[in-house]
């Protein structure tokens, strides 16, 4: 087969072009310490990186929530604990052994008096915010959760605690939900209702931390409530060391309970704390994941640049040897 200049011209062009898309391609991955420039050129790895980034990503905002949620539970905790605090002041001093049938009237009022100082320390401490959200306000964060009216009524969202005819309204109330996706794979069961254990829970309604209703006796759940009638009954002529008793033991119990929720949110944490270990540890896996799958080893990328625009200058020399001068170049 004869081999002609022009057939030569025309394959050492096509060859030299090669070297020079090479050194290109190799001089991207230097700059941008990618391997590929454009998804056609690694298919596989391209959409691989794709889904990986869908995966950092939301991963990433499961890290900013579950701070955001920290913070607020938090805020739930102080509450909580500030007015477990005034709880048990009222326990060491206004209890039974503070009280006895030898204090006078006027040294009741005086009780009476601080007791209800704590009632009101424990309603600001119930209207407690995080940012511009009252965080035992159940699932509506915009609405003041307690109040005492003028006439002394302690009122939940405007419904009073003690109103057995709202019960059903005020029973859902205390059971409201407000689930946050962390990552534990949030689904919907039959009734598009979301499965509990598929999210996170940050709803904390006052009214389950304090109580509300009525018992059997006809006496008030609500710990607000046994504060005030406590100071009430302090404040009569005809101290009855019987009912005092009573309703100081029904607070006791509420406070008893109290306890108990701020223990749930000790748990609670600890369960937060655990998924934001393991989402950090994820978020440090995808990152290892998709710089396989996306980015060049530097050293590597700076010899492949080397070594590619040595075979181009190499290219460029061979070059002036093969397209010698002919008649037609000195031909004008």
């Amino acid at each position: 087969m004869r081999v002609t200049t022009n057939m030569m011209m025309k394959n050492y062009q096509t060859r030299l072009n090669d070297s020079l898309t090479q050194q290109t391609k190799n001089q991207y991955q230097v700059m941008t310490g990618r391997r590929y420039q454009y998804a056609w050129e690694e298919p596989s790895d391209a959409m691989n990186a794709s889904n990986l980034t869908k995966r950092y990503l939301r991963n990433k905002d499961y890290l900013e929530t579950i701070d955001d949620v920290q913070s607020y539970q938090d805020a739930q905790e102080d509450a909580c604990r500030q007015v477990s605090e005034l709880a048990k002041t009222i326990n060491k001093e206004y209890s039974m052994e503070a009280l006895n049938g030898t204090t006078g009237l006027e040294s009741r009022k005086t009780f009476a008096a601080a007791l209800r100082e704590i009632q009101n320390s424990m309603v600001n401490s119930l209207n407690g915010k995080y940012g511009d959200d009252f965080v035992l306000s159940g699932s509506d964060g915009k609405k003041l959760p307690f109040e005492i009216d003028d006439n002394g009524n302690v009122l939940y969202h405007g419904i009073d605690v003690d109103d057995m005819t709202k019960k059903t309204e005020l029973d859902a109330q205390a059971n409201q939900t407000l689930y946050v996706d962390l990552g534990f794979g949030l689904t919907f069961d039959q009734n598009q209702q979301i499965v509990s254990s598929s999210a996170f829970n940050t709803s904390l309604p006052g009214i389950a931390v304090v109580g509300y209703g009525k018992d059997a006796n006809n006496m008030s759940n609500n710990m607000i409530v046994l504060v005030g009638q406590m100071a009430e009954e302090l404040e009569k002529e005809d101290f009855d060391q019987d009912a005092y008793e009573a309703l100081w033991m029904k607070f006791d119990e509420g406070a008893n309970k109290l306890n108990d929720t701020v223990a749930t949110l000790g748990t609670k944490t600890q369960l937060l704390t655990a998924t934001k270990e393991r989402l950090t540890d994820l978020d440090l896996s995808l990152q290892d994941q998709l710089d396989n799958s996306v980015n060049i080893d530097p050293a590597e990328a700076i010899m492949n640049y080397s070594w590619a625009q040595y075979a181009y200058n190499a290219a460029l020399r061979v070059g002036t040897n093969i397209l010698s001068p002919s008649l037609l170049d000195f031909i004008q």
